[in-house]
């Protein structure tokens, strides 16, 4: 069976400010992509990927093998949701089988589809320029429905994963390949850690499984008197700075982490080396997080945590959640964000932040002290410098991909 996975637009919605840079599917849990793990579940024939058009060239480059924004495809493919929900994949494959055309929906969510030429056309276009796509779905197609057939919704959803994920990715490694070393500690079992290679952890480390595995990936570092309890992810070639508390995390590749981290995800290449807490949070790519820089993840009242969606104040239902911050932001020293906030792209922020921030915005001491555009050019600047002092460099898709994003935000982010 061949398979269309599509970036869908309302999740992608949904998600910003982590969707500007990205397809919700390229989101990083662990050591894959929400694509990979649902391409290793549902093994298509041939996949091709369907994103916004200022994506195409990004996703192209990170994905090399697979054809994206096809030209012209066979009608009998399947349309595939990007937060398809993988243990729906014998539920999907028995509708396909029994149907020559059928549509399957999670509320007002296109799970997956197999659509005549015409229609599969109408909607592939409205994706790619991520627009609703309801309209374009025939009316006379059988029609199904299942709960959470598409598992998440909003970012914080995200946090739900963290336990499963990361049991399932420990399990796919197998038993540890050699034996502890002799200088940490293991509260719970040690049949819960996972190292990969060239791993260092320095002495006086605790490792606590009881609550889930840990996996220390390929070349990461850990220093000493560290406290890391499960389920965690640390990535490849990150650094754990001493006296570090995380749990129930994922940190992505080559990040640089110190303070605490409580049951968060950390994009890759992301620098949070001092004291400070993020918590119940999601982070970008290329963020910097200045010293003593904190979040806030519970409201004095104890009451449920609202955050704005597309200009609706949307309740999470959760008493615990703290803020997503886009690709590219960097904090001042000692910026406190309070709950529930979403940081936009390549913005700059300090001081006290108790309201969302748009992309691109200079914003250095707190939202009642002003905020003010930032220029394309500072922008652009700024992010090579940072890529180089880690070896790399944007490429010129990269940054034509932000000059896109930086057009389309014009308005959002006050000119």
């Amino acid at each position: 069976m061949d398979l269309i996975i599509f970036d869908d637009p309302i999740i992608s919605n949904n998600f910003k400010p982590l969707t500007y840079t990205r397809a919700a599917f390229e989101l990083t849990l662990g050591s894959k992509t929400v694509l990979d793990r649902l391409l290793n579940a549902l093994k298509p024939d041939e996949a091709f990927l369907v994103v916004p058009h200022y994506l195409k060239e990004v996703v192209e480059e990170r994905h090399p093998t697979i054809t994206v924004n096809p030209a012209a495809v066979n009608e009998d493919v399947v349309l595939v949701n990007g937060f398809f929900n993988p243990s729906f994949k014998d539920y999907l494959k028995k509708v396909a089988s029994e149907n020559k055309r059928f549509v399957i929906f999670d509320e007002d969510l296109l799970a997956a589809a197999r659509l005549d030429e015409f229609h599969l056309n109408k909607i592939m276009q409205a994706i790619e320029e991520r627009k609703p796509y309801l309209s374009a779905l025939p009316d006379a197609t059988p029609s199904f429905n299942a709960t959470n057939i598409v598992n998440v919704k909003y970012p914080w959803h995200l946090l739900d994963l963290i336990d499963a994920l990361l049991k399932e990715q420990a399990e796919e490694m197998g038993v540890a390949r050699e034996a502890l070393p002799s200088n940490i500690y293991v509260k719970g079992s040690g049949e819960g850690l996972r190292f990969g290679e060239g791993v260092t952890v320095e002495s006086f480390v605790t490792f606590d499984t009881s609550s889930g595995p840990i996996i220390l990936d390929d070349g990461c570092r850990v220093e000493s008197f560290t406290r890391i309890s499960g389920p965690t992810y640390i990535g490849k070639g990150s650094l754990i700075k001493p006296s570090s508390i995380i749990e129930g995390s994922i940190i992505g590749e080559g990040c640089k982490i110190g303070g605490e981290v409580s049951n968060s995800i950390i994009l890759s290449y992301t620098n949070k080396a001092h004291l400070g807490y993020i918590g119940h949070s999601v982070v970008g790519e290329w963020v910097n997080l200045g010293a003593a820089t904190c979040n806030s993840d519970l409201k004095n009242t104890y009451g449920s945590v609202k955050v704005n969606v597309g200009g609706v104040a949307v309740d999470t239902k959760r008493v615990k959640l703290g803020c997503f911050i886009g690709d590219g932001v960097k904090s001042s020293i000692g910026t406190q964000i309070s709950t529930g906030r979403k940081i936009g792209v390549f913005s700059h922020i300090g001081g006290f932040i108790d309201q969302d921030i748009p992309p691109f915005t200079f914003c250095p001491k707190g939202v009642d002290r002003g905020a003010e555009p930032m220029t394309l050019e500072e922008v652009l600047k700024v992010h090579r410098r940072m890529m180089s002092r880690r070896g790399k460099s944007p490429t010129e898709a990269y940054e034509r991909m932000i000059k896109a994003i930086f057009e389309t935000c014009m308005v959002e982010r006050g000119g």
